[in-house]
């Protein structure tokens, strides 16, 4: 489904913060820029990034930043390799 906003859009909010989580390994933002939390959309109802607002507690997971550092690494060798 496709959003007024012209934002990519995620049907749940798990769906969103696994996007997110992805995003975060995929791209090397600073602490407190590019997407830092999820928030359900008026227009769609559906599942946004934002970075705007309080960082998610999920990005400040021993655990789940430890697995965003992994998949940095490996997405860096991965593109080394090619």
């Amino acid at each position: 489904m496709n959003c007024v906003t012209g934002k990519r859009s995620y049907y749940t909010k798990e769906l969103a913060e696994e996007a997110l989580i992805a995003n975060r390994s995929r791209y090397h933002h600073g602490d407190d820029s590019g997407p830092i939390n999820v928030y359900q959309c008026e227009h769609c109802n559906q599942w946004h990034f934002t970075s705007k607002g309080p960082k998610s507690e999920l990005l400040e997971s021993p655990d789940v930043k430890k697995n965003i550092n992994l998949n940095r690494e490996a997405n860096y060798w991965e593109r080394k390799l090619r």
